[in-house]
């Protein structure tokens, strides 16, 4: 009796074991795996805009309108070999990590004064592995198509397009697993991300715009400064040239919570600093 229960033991030993290294290692992938999708971040996302190309994993992204049909043209050079990648494209400013492209697809309706109006918009994830398109989000009624202006690969961020280029309206974040849109009403050109948050900067503005820190889900939204029309950040302070309307400017800084502001210069005509 005593050797059977010696049995019983060690057996339920090794089974206690067993199951231990199989969480354990379960545990351990599951970390690995959110800390790798957390550290793609801001910085593994390009922007590209029909003025401005960039280079991703050795491939040249480039756009070209096509007033045929009212989209963009989406193009990847490599090596010398120029091929079309998108057609459908009615995103001034798209992303892409050079796995995935994010834009929005839409039927053009009318120019305007302050951009253009779209219908049937739709957001989309183009893979460029599979050649495939998925639809995000699909919006009702008429309204300015989203330029795309940086993606961390949970969150994504974007603005109506205006006739400024980059300087976009009606900032937005969306929840890439989820599919829900924050709109924070504010103008945007600009993401970056600082410490644990996100700096929105809306400096493609000829007149400037907005300075403010949101978290990555758009929430707890910091206004800095209400109209800058250069903004950067260097060690451990924000610099931002702040501006009027009647164009007087000073050289201001705060540290990167969006705190402790401080004026380095007076007002004054121009661009100061």
């Amino acid at each position: 009796m005593k050797n059977r229960w010696n049995k019983d033991n060690r057996l339920l030993t090794i089974c206690m074991v067993l199951l231990m290294a199989f969480v354990m290692t379960f545990t351990v992938a599951e970390t690995t795996e959110n800390v790798q999708a957390a550290s793609s971040g801001l910085s593994a996302y390009k922007k590209i805009s029909f003025y401005k190309s960039d280079k991703v994993n050795g491939t040249t992204y480039s756009m070209k309108y096509n007033s045929r049909t009212n989209r963009y043209i989406v193009y990847a050079t490599k090596n010398g070999k120029k091929k079309v990648v998108l057609k459908n494209c009615s995103s001034g400013t798209i992303v892409t990590n050079g796995k995935f492209f994010y834009y929005e697809s839409a039927a053009f309706v009318r120019s305007g004064n302050f951009g253009g109006t779209y219908r049937k918009r739709t957001l989309m994830q183009y893979n460029l592995k599979t050649g495939t398109n998925k639809v995000l989000i699909s919006f009702g009624g008429e309204g300015p198509v989203d330029g795309i202006i940086g993606c961390d690969g949970t969150y994504l961020y974007m603005g109506y397009e205006t006739q400024y280029g980059d300087g976009m309206g009606n900032f937005a974040v969306v929840n890439l697993e989820t599919k829900q849109i924050k709109r924070l009403k504010k103008d945007c050109s600009t993401v970056q991300k600082v410490k644990n948050k996100v700096l929105v900067t809306a400096v493609g503005f000829p007149h400037g715009g907005p300075v403010y820190l949101i978290n990555r889900d758009g929430n707890k939204c910091k206004t800095i400064c209400g109209r800058a029309i250069k903004v950067s950040v260097k060690g451990n302070y924000i610099y931002y040239t702040e501006a009027t309307y009647n164009w007087k400017t000073r050289k201001c800084r705060c540290d990167l919570n969006g705190n402790k502001k401080k004026a380095l210069t007076s007002w004054s005509r121009g661009i100061a600093g």
